[in-house]
């Protein structure tokens, strides 16, 4: 438990830390992502095998 809050906490910190100190884009919305997930799943899709539907 103290493991994970540790490092939970250097993560925290790291992520300021690299924020205030390097341009970093902002992470988009959960939306927009999921989307875009989803655009990429699908464009590396496999077609279904020949006589399934």
């Amino acid at each position: 438990m103290v493991r994970g809050l540790l490092t939970f906490g250097v993560g925290i910190y790291a992520g300021i830390y690299l924020s205030q100190n390097y341009q970093i884009p902002r992470v988009d919305e959960p939306k927009v992502m999921w989307e875009k997930i989803q655009s990429i799943m699908e464009q590396y899709r496999k077609p279904p095998p020949p006589g399934d539907k």
